[in-house]
């Protein structure tokens, strides 16, 4: 039975489901075929309605499609299917188009049949988002990927017309099967912009794309804030102090950019406006007539009294630390008195915080906008503050007269503490001496009062004497760290003490007592040498060495020790007491040996007494020998240890052992380098000298591979700070 195709009325397979027929796949597609190879694809075919029908399969006219069925001519039950299979043999790579009809009737369902070779299917993003970024003229870079799904490789071209600092690269490649290529694309941020940019993009077997670029570029911001946050910071006024006092102040530093930032404090000399030790209340014509104390000033080193804590740092993003600010006055000498009003002297210096980096772009040409973007990079702070002298006059002055006094009386003088500094208070202190007593030790004195002060003399001593008596200030003074202050001496007065403690010349009198008298009443009565200085005579005490006397010596006795202590008449109630084994006492008139009682209960054994000469003359021995031993260590540090190591060593024809001096200089450089002052503020003048002194610097030796100095070992295992960064130099030779 032949039918003509062209009688039939042709439906798609989707619309099949009219008369209750469905056909899966709607298309047969054949994917990535190869020349030589056989594809099999299956076609279903499902009745859905609720009479059987009949239907006709209609082979394919082209060969490299066969229909695989024993019988083309199928009659289906209701709710039953059937499966036929569509074969591909391609004999050349092209596409190969064709159909498969099902007949129902009249009308047949159209199957395209595809027959595909491998093609490639790139896929790209099509937008790039670099977010927001600082302008600091750095090269940031995204990376976004070429897929390619297919089984064949694909061409790619990338194409960027506009005028910004845009690279893409590889602006064109081949993306091989089943992989992906990456492309990156290089933006500069050399100045604030908003970017919304684009690049075609040029897909094999596929139409041109664009690729969007967008950034957008926001000023790195420094911003000094107070405390609490809300206003910005322009100045510090640290107000007035007394010389040698510390005043703080506090701020907040705030990185208001999306990207960290390194920073470093720098104290700018010669800046306009600047005025150092100056006193601005002064005439014009006065200070210009003291030529000699202008020239003093201008080279004061600021950064030795007021420093920044930190004074360097890395800020995250958005980011905020405290800064303490320390402002202590030095007082210079201008030939006048130190407490001299005219000493005061105020301070206005500058103080600019860079970030530390690329702060001048390379791709800038207009120097108005390179300016723009430095003053959001540098921030620039004044500080004033001004420096008093400590004036206070005592009154009768500063050398204080006590009339004589003998011991166990005391001497008073009043003087007083005028305040004539121009703050609001000062506190001192003085400090504690032996025989005198003030009244009171310690107080507060206000501006323009005075403070009355009773100072006794008490003497314990005979003689004339002159004391200074120490008088010291008390105030803020700052600690080691320059973030805090303390109340400690920052002045110190001396006063002058003269005094005379007399001895009082009293008479001789003899009194009595038959009565066993207690040890303290020896000896009886009470004698006193108008001049005991220069008197000869010994003073009567209750023991005595008796070899010094011959009074009654009658005879020589056997018995008689030459380390014998006399008695005293009157003394036998002490007698009575416990003695030491070791003494032994006699008489003072006959030489006669005085008995010498000894407590058995409370006296040393002679085992004990031996340990503890024993345990003595131990320590004593230690002690010695400690002594000895310090002593010879001293003496061999004297010598020259290299002596003997030396003498056996032979210098080789070649060879110069370097001079001591040159040693020496390279440990005092290593030294004096190592000697960090981290409080210390970096100035404009140190960098300055700092470069000038590397460019005259001539280079005499080669570079080399390993360090071998303490000096170069030291610089290779640095890890450099923002502020060491900050003073690297580059310089072309």
């Amino acid at each position: 039975m032949v039918v003509r195709r062209g009688s039939l009325v042709s439906i798609d397979a989707e619309r099949a489901m009219d008369l209750q027929l469905r056909v899966t796949p709607t298309e047969v597609k054949f994917l990535d075929a190869l020349s030589g190879k056989v594809y099999r694809l299956p076609v279903t075919v499902h009745n859905l309605g609720p009479i059987n029908l009949k239907i006709r399969f209609l082979k394919p006219l082209k060969p490299q499609f066969k229909l695989i069925l024993t019988n083309l001519d199928k009659e289906l039950a209701s709710g039953l299917q059937m499966t036929a299979t569509v074969e591909y043999r391609p004999n050349k790579n092209e596409d190969i188009f064709d159909q498969l009809f099902i007949l129902l009737g009249k009308k047949a369902i159209k199957i395209p049949l595809i027959g595909l070779i491998p093609t490639c299917q790139l896929e790209i993003e099509s937008e790039v988002n670099f977010g927001t970024l600082v302008s600091n003229s750095k090269v940031h870079c995204k990376e976004i990927s070429i897929r390619n799904h297919g089984k064949a490789p694909g061409k790619f071209t990338t194409e960027y017309q506009g005028q910004l600092p845009i690279v893409i690269s590889p602006s064109n490649g081949i993306v091989k099967p089943m992989s992906s290529t990456i492309i990156k694309v290089d933006f500069c941020a050399d100045q604030p912009r908003v970017v919304k940019e684009v690049a075609k993009v040029s897909l094999q077997d596929r139409p041109d794309t664009f690729l969007n670029i967008k950034v957008r570029v926001v000023e790195q911001i420094i911003e000094l804030l107070s405390m609490s946050g809300n206003k910005k910071v322009e100045c510090i006024h640290f107000g007035s102090t007394f010389f040698g006092t510390s005043k703080l102040e506090r701020a907040v530093l705030y990185n208001n950019s999306p990207a960290p930032i390194n920073w470093v404090a720098v104290m700018q000399n010669d800046a306009v406006g600047e005025e150092l030790g100056t006193d601005i209340h002064q005439r014009t014509d006065v200070a210009i007539n003291n030529l000699n104390y202008l020239r003093k000033i201008k080279d004061i080193d600021v950064t030795l009294f007021i420093s920044c804590v930190p004074n360097s740092g890395r800020l995250l993003p958005y980011q905020k630390t405290t800064i303490t600010f320390c402002f202590s006055p030095k007082l210079i000498a201008d030939n006048k008195k130190d407490n001299d009003p005219s000493h005061r002297q105020d301070y206005a210096v500058f103080l600019r915080i860079d970030s530390v980096g690329s702060k001048d772009g390379f791709l800038r040409d207009d120097d108005s906008k390179t300016i723009t973007s430095d003053q959001f990079q540098k921030l620039e702070l004044a500080l004033t503050g001004s420096g008093l002298p400590l004036i206070l006059q005592f009154d009768p002055g500063t050398v204080l007269n006590f009339a004589p006094c003998s011991m166990g009386e005391h001497s008073d003088v009043m003087f007083t503490i005028y305040n004539q500094s121009k703050l609001p208070s000062v506190m001192f202190n003085f400090k504690k001496i032996a025989w005198f007593k003030m009244d009171p030790q310690s107080g507060l004195v206000s501006e323009g009062h005075m403070q009355e002060v009773k100072c006794s003399f008490i003497p314990n001593q005979l003689g004339e004497f002159k004391v200074k008596q120490v008088l010291e200030m008390i105030g803020s003074v700052a600690n080691e760290n320059f973030q805090s202050v303390s109340l400690k001496p920052f002045h110190e007065i001396n006063l002058i003490f003269n005094c005379v403690c007399r001895l009082d010349v009293d008479k001789v009198v003899m009194k009595n007592n038959c009565d066993v008298l207690p040890l303290i009443n020896n000896p009886t009565g009470r004698f006193m040498v108008k001049d005991w200085a220069k008197s000869k005579e010994y003073a009567p005490v209750a023991m005595l060495q008796s070899t010094m006397t011959s009074i009654h010596s009658h005879r020589s006795r056997k018995e008689t020790r030459t380390d014998a202590l006399i008695a005293f008449p009157n003394d036998r109630a002490a007698s009575i007491k416990s003695g030491e084994q070791n003494k032994h006492f006699r008489t003072i008139f006959t030489n006669i040996p005085r008995y010498n009682y000894v407590d058995p209960d409370f006296a040393y054994t002679n085992s004990e007494a031996l340990e503890k000469k024993a345990h003595k003359d131990r320590y004593a021995e230690y002690i010695k020998t400690s002594r000895n031993m310090q002593k010879q260590t001293k003496s061999r540090e004297d010598m020259n240890l290299y002596d003997e190591t030396d003498a056996e060593l032979q210098l080789a024809s070649d060879l110069k052992a370097p001079s001591l001096p040159d040693v020496r200089l390279e440990e005092d450089l290593y030294s004096a380098y190592c000697k960090i002052k981290p409080y210390q503020l970096l100035s404009t003048s140190k960098i300055e000298s700092k470069e000038a002194e590397a460019r005259d610097r001539k280079v005499l030796k080669e570079l080399k591979s390993e360090p071998s100095t303490l000096r170069e070992k030291h610089d290779c295992s640095l890890n450099l700070t923002p502020k060491q960064i900050h003073q690297v130099i580059v310089e072309n030779y």
